[in-house]
């Protein structure tokens, strides 16, 4: 019986991630999600209670996996440029899988202030993101104790790495030119080798203050 209720949850989840990123929140119902998931509306209701519940099963579900894989080599790592590279090569490869992500949860914060502001509460309680971003802090300020970069405000330059690597992916189907030959693939190679570049240079000390 518990293999048969955790198979179904999981049906469930994977139905509503695959639904709300396509069409976002308000365009999907729970019987949308019922008919994806092949069961019917009852056990949606039954093992989540409501759609907003379900949003959010499914939010902290990505941002647990996100940190998770964000997470392990900096915990070992004291190269700052090194921890740069593996943030932006580990968004670079979620997005890869999910390209609908940047623009579902860019148009849930525009247009659903409530639901901003819950997204919001749950990073600020969220104790994988806070430990993640305790030793993203504490790296950037060692390798300015030790004189290898400038000293930047942590929460400004981590916006700077999403900032670069989420518009990249929004922008990918205006920039990328098919009848010249060029392919997803290689505007996001491109992308990806520019972003770590620009972030990895604007690290570093300017010869004038030094």
């Amino acid at each position: 019986m518990e293999t048969k209720t955790n198979a179904t949850e999981c049906h469930i989840l994977a139905a509503a991630e695959h639904l709300f990123t396509e069409r976002g929140f308000n365009a999907v119902s729970t019987t949308d999600i019922a008919r994806e998931a092949g069961c019917n509306q009852a056990l949606v209701h039954y093992y989540f209670r409501t759609k907003e519940n379900l949003f959010q099963t499914v939010f902290v579900a990505k941002l647990n996996g996100l940190l998770a894989r964000l997470q392990a080599p900096i915990a070992d790592e004291d190269d700052i440029f090194a921890i740069v590279r593996h943030i932006v090569d580990t968004y670079f490869d979620i997005l890869a899988d999910c390209p609908q992500l940047p623009v579902f949860f860019l148009n849930e914060l525009v247009l659903n202030r409530e639901r901003a502001l819950l997204m919001r509460d749950t990073l600020e309680r969220n104790l994988l993101r806070h430990d993640f971003f305790v030793r993203f802090s504490a790296a950037l300020r060692r390798a300015a104790e030790r004189g290898e970069v400038r000293r930047v405000e942590p929460l400004d330059y981590y916006l700077d790495i999403i900032s670069l690597v989420v518009f990249s992916h929004i922008a990918q189907p205006m920039l990328v030119q098919p009848d010249v030959g060029d392919t997803s693939s290689d505007y996001l190679d491109r992308r990806r080798r520019e972003v770590c570049t620009l972030l990895s240079e604007g690290l570093k000390i300017s010869p004038s203050a030094q």
